[in-house]
Parts: C-alpha cells; sequence; structure tokens
C-alpha cells in the first residue's frame, strides 16, 4: 500500500519532474518507477495525481517531451556538441525548475490574500494571524 506523501516527497518528486530529461518518454508508470529508484519511495500514479504540484509539474514536462511546446521545437532543432548539450539540458532543467517554484510561489501568494481577506471578514486581527506558535513549553 501506498503511504501517504510528505512535503519533502513531493518537493523530490518535482525537482526529479525538473531534471527529467526531454528526450525520454514520461507516462505515470515510469514516473512511479524512477521515485522509487531514486528515492525508495512506493508509491503509485493515483497518489502522484492527487498533488496538485506534481500533476502540475507533470503537465508541464509531458508536454516539453512530447514536442508540443515551442520549447520541444526549439530543443529538437538545436544541434550542440555532447558537452554543450549535456549543460544546455543542464540549463532548461534549472529554468523549468524556477518557472515551476514561480508558478506555485504565486499560487501560494493568492490563497495566502485569500486567507486574509476572510480572516478579516470573521474579525480576526493581524496582530492575532502574527502571533508565534505555542511550543511544548508553553502548553
Amino acid at each position: 500500500m501506498a503511504k501517504h506523501l510528505t512535503d519533502k516527497d513531493i518537493s523530490n518528486v518535482c525537482e526529479l519532474l525538473d531534471d527529467w530529461p526531454v528526450d525520454s518518454k514520461l507516462t505515470w508508470d515510469r514516473l512511479v518507477d524512477a521515485v522509487a529508484h531514486d528515492y525508495r519511495l512506493n508509491t503509485t500514479r493515483q497518489t502522484l495525481q492527487k498533488q496538485p504540484r506534481i500533476k502540475n509539474a507533470f503537465t508541464e514536462v509531458k508536454a516539453l517531451v512530447s514536442g508540443n511546446s515551442p520549447k520541444a521545437v526549439a530543443a529538437r532543432n538545436r544541434h550542440l556538441p555532447s558537452s554543450l548539450k549535456a549543460a544546455a539540458d543542464q540549463l532548461e532543467a534549472r529554468k523549468r525548475t524556477i518557472a515551476r517554484l514561480e508558478a506555485e510561489n504565486s499560487q501560494l501568494l493568492e490563497q495566502f490574500h485569500t486567507w486574509l481577506y476572510n480572516a478579516t471578514q470573521h474579525g480576526i486581527t493581524i496582530e492575532q494571524l502574527n502571533e508565534p506558535l505555542a511550543t511544548k513549553q508553553d502548553k
């Protein structure tokens, strides 16, 4: 049985997708196998698909790998020596990581603004929201 994914597990899977080679086929089964191999995490396609961060990263990389995006066409048309191709692939993976993290950050900021609005609508002040979390010593 697949275990629940932690935030670290989700980040690891997203990083794995960011580094996915554009010349290698991407399927959910291949991703499950790669996660098991790289992180010794036995999971299922359904568990991975339930996580919005993973699903979004998978969709973006799938479009790139399948050749349906402008980036994929540009990558195919690039004829470079192997050393430069490796560097270009690494640079492309980092660009994908940055784009994914910027999108996640934007979504989190939007969620924060929603929570802030709802909190103020229910009479919770900014000061109350900014109170530090209680520790075991405080109890």
